[in-house]
């Protein structure tokens, strides 16, 4: 099938649209005018169009096309898309499992009900069952879970000539660009292509091999793994369990999936905006997903605000407040993009493996030292800013105001540096220490630091 791809899935659904109607009405022209469109386009671009169709527009269009695209488009579309065509299919899904890479087929069979799965597994090759089966015991951002088993191997005594035609009996292998050695499953060595093509052709593969092979426990956190491979630039990592014994491999294609998939989760959630896929679900559903950080903001102010009139009480400066309260917004802001840009290096550095564990206390006193320059240097700006827009300059004014920014922003880049870490150390998704947490806390310190060195200075003045 002779595909394009790259076209613009606001295009296409556009295209699918003008024929659909017809077709589902049962025009016969319209039907094989709409079957050739999508033959002359990749599946994953179908895939992409999906969430823009009508569901009878989508059930329509799976069943234009042929059992390995329709295998494609599941495995591309997303989960809400997924469960509408696994029920639409029924029956007749193992057929299109079956099309699937292992890895592929595991991921697709968790939008539809366990029993459900079980039974179109029931359906298909004993060998293939027992794959996916295996792939789904893991969890789904392990190295387990992000593996292909469909692996090509060799013994560690074959010679080039025999690995040609390992290769040759192997046409739907995922990669060749790694061939593993293994002697009773247990992984020797690693060769490249490149390093069968230069071997001497008799040789044993054993005398040429790499036998110092990185390699990673199906348990392992996909975070890890991306990061493996990007470190030591590998375009497959294999997957061996605790005796050794090769259960997969994961390649580029997938560990680049799941990046962006983390990428996904982590911006989300510093927005505090819930799970992935957030535009495939329902209104109801985001509700409920963004509630949580809304209402710790909502509390966290409210406590803020008792803050203030507890210490302006306690000062006996309630009349004060008409005068302080203009330059709140400059302290909780300033402190606010001081915490989240620290945040956003540890999350970045954990993100990244740029901050190992050994590293962590010194990037954290880094962070710290930085907050505090930058704090001085605004609180300097500020308190000069503050004589010019009040009404009744004080020079008490300039160091309340000065002192209190640099040590609100010294305070939140400790937050935005240190939470995030602790969140790391137990086990917690450090993104979920930005956004909404980072940024309440840093406003009520802010809002308290101010007015404890407002009043306190103006109490002294007098």
């Amino acid at each position: 099938m002779d595909t394009l791809g790259g076209m613009d899935p606001g295009r296409l659904g556009a295209q699918i649209r003008a024929l659909s109607g017809t077709a589902i009405g049962g025009d016969p022209s319209a039907r094989h005018e709409l079957s050739e469109l999508l033959g002359r386009h990749n599946p994953i671009d179908l895939a992409r169009t999906l969430p823009d169709l009508e569901q009878e527009e989508i059930t329509l269009c799976f069943d234009l096309v042929e059992t390995e695209t329709q295998g494609v488009v599941l495995t591309e579309a997303a989960p809400k898309e997924q469960a509408l065509l696994m029920l639409h299919v029924g029956d007749h899904g193992s057929e299109v499992i079956a099309t699937m890479d292992p890895d592929d087929a595991a991921d697709v069979l968790e939008s539809v009900e366990p029993s459900d799965a079980e039974a179109l597994l029931r359906d298909l090759d004993t060998e293939d069952a027992r794959e996916i089966r295996e792939l789904r015991e893991y969890g789904p951002d392990t190295a387990g879970g992000l593996m292909t088993p469909e692996v090509l191997t060799i013994p560690s005594g074959a010679r080039p000539v025999d690995i040609f035609e390992v290769v040759r009996g192997s046409p739907d292998a995922e990669t060749i660009n790694a061939l593993f050695v293994c002697d009773a499953d247990v992984l020797r060595g690693v060769v490249s292509i490149r390093d069968v093509i230069v071997a001497q052709p008799d040789e044993p593969v054993s005398q040429w091999m790499t036998s110092e092979v990185i390699r990673v426990a199906p348990e392992v956190d996909q975070e890890e793994v991306i990061r493996m491979m990007e470190t030591y630039h590998l375009g497959v990592l294999p997957v061996v369990d605790r005796t050794g014994r090769l259960l997969g491999v994961v390649t580029a294609d997938d560990a680049l999936t799941a990046l962006e998939d983390e990428a996904d989760e982590d911006v989300l959630a510093m927005a505090g905006a819930g799970q992935s896929l957030p535009t495939e679900r329902g209104v109801l559903e985001r509700v409920r997903a963004r509630m949580p950080y809304l209402l710790f903001t909502l509390f966290g102010c409210v406590g803020a605000g008792w803050i203030i009139r507890s210490l302006a009480e306690g000062f006996g400066a309630g009349g004060m407040i008409e005068k302080t309260a203009q330059l709140l917004p400059l302290v909780a802001g300033l402190a606010g993009n001081v915490g989240m840009q620290s945040a956003a290096v540890m999350l970045r550095g954990f993100a990244t493996g740029e901050i190992p564990r050994s590293r962590v206390r010194r990037v954290i006193a880094e962070e710290i030292l930085v907050a505090f320059a930058n704090g001085v240097i605004c609180g300097l700006i500020s308190g000069l800013m503050a004589l010019v827009i009040m009404t009744d300059p004080e020079p008490e004014r300039f160091w309340a105001v000065a002192v209190s920014v640099a040590l609100a922003a010294s305070a939140a880049g400790t937050i935005g540096a240190v939470l995030p870490s602790a969140c790391q150390r137990v086990n917690i998704d450090p993104a979920l220490a930005a956004g909404p947490v980072i940024t309440t806390l840093n406003d009520i310190l802010g809002f308290t630091i101010y007015i404890c060195i407002v009043f306190g200075v103006f109490e002294l003045a007098t």
